[in-house]
């Protein structure tokens, strides 16, 4: 069979420029912008884009039939090139990879200029201690802990939530709640969540308590007795479970409500701060809580003592890359999965580490193309609104429009025009020694005093820095780190290191595959802000009712109940992957002569992003998402000739934002 690629190899090579050359209609303002894109994109680099091209012919299998499946045909060899590993998945390695470069050279360049900027010696230090590692000694952990005074329940509980572990008992968690504003949330014990007494944390118990501890068995059936009555007393009694109950109470009007806990000195313990009567909370299921505490008042001091520091140590070990996880015969953590580790314990710092050694030099052309897509594609969104196709009223058409004209983008994820010295200054918070354990104490201490800071802090310059991008956790999964996402209480896409890179981006692509890619993803972070969930937020990140107006509009829940019929995924992306591609299309391809010329390019780029992607908790595995998305799109089935009633050309699509 013959390739297309003679074809489309020709083509990109005289690639027509972007959407508004070819719009007619367009402004003086709107061909000066083009002409000026013209300029920028004049000296594209042939070789980087037939090289690309020559990437995604080695993963086709154009013996497949397109229409019939199309993530078959644009991604068939995938598996024989990658295996089971998605592209995100590959990138992400290759940012890894980068760092283990970076500390690797600095070990044998102790003159290097980095070793005199802020977190980089820090940073070294850590990544020294946890390639020291040779086996787990989780003891370690638990003889790090601050001395207590007295043996209540609560007090070892506030002192273990200053390192992140909130989930027994009672949670008490500080959040980002709108553009804004941190908030402390109180909620019962995650009775979901439960003890496994394995023998390693046993062990480090007894090592700790010298010995005075029940067998491992007896103290597996009194943890296993001790969950049962958690589980009980913390479930709700509402018909739906998973309805909110959350309500705002002062200090004053908590201690009224509960008052088996002194509140104040619990949260100056937590919090290492003092709150007056009037500081506000938001309280979920006080029911649920008054049992708690009633009960936990009487219990056993000793057992809840054991179960808090076993909870803890298996808190720990399931972080994302604790690498005392990987220890395998005594030997050291390899340089990668230390990497893994330090990225999620510091986030700040290896960002910072990021940017200065690999990204600062790209950034400002990224920003050129990124933004200016990202502002084509927001116009075309405003465009497609006012249309108003659901005859929404004029509020709530405002409040919409006024989400998608407030967004913002955030590459690399930073905080915006930080200056050097406040990375000095929050160097300044977290100290590094040749102990793995008290270094990842320390880690983990600086973050949630940060969140508390943010909580009561009254600083206009550091909420400003610190609302402009988003500040991950430890606990944050991989998937946040790899690919871009909405981040709807600051109503910003965040677009990570491991996306602008190829094979997603390159400031050199041409239109047809910076579209493919860049356009789709851009679009389907933006549909977010309208999707079945992430619509309640506007644009400050406060959360508002309307989800339940738009379903009082008979077209709205006629889109959403067509896109719902066949879903295995959480609706929210489904509207996403289909509004987000309908947007993209209607950006970049928008006459047929442009379909004609760019379109095959254009779609099988957008495959690249579906290619070895595993379905997860939030999205269906990437074959479904591509073939469905794509089937929904009637200029998919005008591009590659697909006959009416095949798969990626159904008689009767849905219809949506």
């Amino acid at each position: 069979m013959i390739r297309i690629w003679g074809i489309c190899l020709l083509l990109a090579s005289v690639q027509a420029l972007p959407t508004k050359h070819l719009n007619h209609n367009a402004t003086v303002e709107q061909e000066q912008e083009q002409e000026e894109l013209e300029e920028e994109t004049s000296h594209w680099n042939g070789d980087i884009n037939l090289q690309h091209i020559q990437r995604i012919e080695s993963y086709m299998q154009p013996e497949q039939d397109a229409c019939h499946d199309f993530h078959a045909y644009a991604c068939g060899n995938w598996k024989s090139v990658h295996g089971n590993v998605s592209a995100m998945s590959l990138s992400g390695s290759h940012i890894d990879q980068r760092y283990v470069q970076l500390f690797e050279r600095l070990l044998r360049e102790p003159q290097a200029p980095e070793h005199r900027l802020p977190m980089f010696p820090k940073l070294l230090r850590y990544y020294q201690s946890c390639l020291a590692l040779d086996k787990p000694r989780l003891r370690h952990y638990l003889d790090h802990l601050p001395p207590r005074s007295t043996d209540h329940w609560m007090e070892l509980l506030a002192i273990l939530g200053r390192y992140g572990h909130h989930e027994h008992y009672i949670r008490i968690t500080v959040a980002h709640h709108n553009a804004s504003r941190h908030i402390i949330f109180m909620q019962a014990h995650v009775h979901e969540l439960k003890m496994t007494l394995t023998p390693n944390i046993y062990f480090a118990l007894r090592r700790h308590l010298d010995g005075d501890l029940p067998s491992l068995a007896d103290l597996r059936q009194q943890f296993k007795q001790l969950d049962a009555t958690l589980h009980r007393l913390s479930q709700s009694e509402s018909i739906n479970s998973d309805e909110e109950n959350f309500k705002t109470y002062t200090l004053d009007q908590l201690q009224r409500e509960l008052p088996g806990l002194n509140w104040t000195h619990a949260l100056q313990l937590k919090f290492n701060a003092t709150y007056d009567g009037q500081h506000q909370v938001q309280v979920d299921e006080l029911p649920q809580l008054r049992q708690l505490i009633n009960f936990l008042n009487q219990a056993d001091a000793r057992l809840l003592r054991l179960y808090s520091l076993s909870r803890f140590l298996q808190y720990l070990l399931q972080l994302p890359h604790n690498p005392l996880n990987n220890l395998v015969n005594n030997k050291a953590p390899s340089s990668v999965e230390c990497v893994q580790h330090m990225r999620k314990t510091l986030y700040l710092g290896m960002n910072y580490a990021y940017e200065h050694i690999y990204y600062a030099k790209q950034r400002a052309t990224d920003e050129r193309i990124i933004f200016r897509v990202f502002e084509e594609l927001k116009a075309q969104f405003s465009k497609q609104l006012q249309q108003n196709e659901f005859s929404l009223d004029a509020n709530l058409l405002s409040a919409l429009q006024q989400k998608v004209s407030g967004m913002a983008i955030n590459i690399g994820n930073m905080p915006h025009n930080a200056s050097e010295q406040f990375f000095r200054d929050r160097e300044q918070l977290w100290q590094a020694t040749g102990d793995f354990y008290l270094n990842h104490f320390k880690s983990l201490l600086e973050y949630n005093a940060h969140q508390a800071e943010m909580e009561r802090t009254t600083n206009t310059t550091l909420k400003q820095l610190f609302y402009s991008f988003s500040y991950h956790g430890p606990s944050m999964q991989d998937n946040i780190d790899a690919t871009p996402y909405f981040y709807c209480v600051s109503n910003i896409i965040i677009m990570p290191y491991a996306y602008v890179q190829l094979p997603f981006y390159h400031a050199q692509f041409w239109p047809a595959l910076l579209y493919g890619d860049l356009g789709n993803t851009l679009g389907h972070e933006m549909l977010h802000t309208l999707d079945s969930f992430f619509v309640d937020f506007d644009a400050q990140g406060v959360q508002r009712d309307y989800g339940d107006q738009l379903r009082r509009y008979r077209q709205y829940v006629a889109g959403i109940e067509c896109l719902n019929s066949t879903a295995n995924i959480t609706l929210n992306e489904r509207t996403a992957d289909f509004s987000g591609t309908r947007l993209a299309l209607h950006t970049y391809l928008q006459t047929p002569m442009q379909r004609r010329q760019h379109g095959r390019l254009y779609f099988l780029q957008f495959a690249q992003f579906f290619c070895g992607q595993e379905a997860d908790e939030s999205h269906d595995e990437g074959s479904v998402r591509l073939n469905y998305t794509l089937s929904q799109m009637p200029e998919f089935a005008e591009v590659f000739n697909c006959t009416q009633g095949t798969p990626m050309n159904p008689v009767e699509r849905c219809q949506f934002w």
